[in-house]
């Protein structure tokens, strides 16, 4: 997929420890970057984050783009990219929360799942980053939850006009336990998999927590960040069904987006 390896494998001088947070999608991620992006000014030293930002746009967009049309040279230009941008960094660990590393698929018109995805791509980053000693995470979440949360986004996001039961009658069966063990698979690097609920019981719920702690962070320099407000919620059930009749009347897409972002603007409007 990249090609020759001698730039993937060159000495490396960037930290020593990258964490790559890599979702799934709908497991709290918004919530976990928006945390790292609020305290990023209160890292303990030698810790330094990258909650979906600039670092892995160029990755991000070029895994979008592959995914729809095979395009390995620009895929690999990007890899290549990423590496350079994160040799820049000067602190001995990197935390990167990004969890359109291998797209924003369930699945893919030619039969590709989320797990296949991850399997495919994350090991792409592996390699970009050879040298450094690299751990990803993942987030699991109980899976009629995870699906409805991932259709309610597509509805918001991506114009899906299918009811819930039609669109998940068009996912191939999903099996969480096999696709993270072909992840496993994929991967030399270690793969840390939490699940979501765990971090959101107790007496002090945390989306992240786990993640946390493998960074590095303890709960007690934890209970000394600041914390996010919600954000990426979900919409009232009718907001939904005026956006599904709205994505069903085949606008333009811009115009679409338009309409949608003033219903997630404003969910107040569709309350009961």
């Amino acid at each position: 997929m990249f090609g020759r390896r001698t730039s993937s494998t060159a000495d490396w001088t960037g930290p020593d420890r990258v964490i790559v947070h890599a979702g799934f999608r709908k497991t709290g991620t918004t919530t976990v970057q928006d945390f790292l992006a609020l305290n990023a000014a209160h890292l303990p030293q030698g810790l330094a984050v990258s909650p979906r930002d600039a670092l892995t746009q160029g990755f991000r967009k070029a895994v979008a783009a592959h995914i729809d049309a095979p395009q390995p040279r620009g895929l690999a230009r990007e890899a290549q990219a990423l590496r350079m941008a994160v040799q820049k960094i000067g602190e001995e660990t990197l935390l990167i929360s990004d969890e359109n590393l291998f797209g924003q698929h369930m699945a893919t018109s030619d039969g590709r799942d989320i797990f296949d995805l991850a399997a495919e791509f994350l090991p792409m980053i592996e390699q970009a980053l050879s040298g450094a000693a690299v751990e990803f995470v993942l987030y699991t979440r109980e899976q009629e939850r995870w699906l409805r949360s991932a259709w309610a986004q597509g509805v918001k996001r991506s114009g899906i006009a299918r009811s819930f039961d039609d669109w998940q009658s068009g996912l191939p069966r999903l099996d969480p336990a096999r696709g993270i063990a072909r992840i496993r698979a994929a991967l030399a690097a270690p793969l840390h998999v939490f699940a979501m609920e765990d971090d959101l019981s107790g007496p002090d719920p945390l989306m992240g927590r786990a993640l946390f702690h493998v960074a590095g962070l303890d709960d007690a320099t934890l209970e000394t960040f600041d914390r996010p407000g919600r954000s990426n919620e979900s919409l009232p059930g009718s907001a939904l069904q005026f956006l599904l009749k709205l994505n069903a009347l085949g606008l333009d897409a811009a115009d679409r987006r338009r309409v949608a972002r003033l219903v997630e603007d404003n969910p107040e409007l569709f309350a009961a």
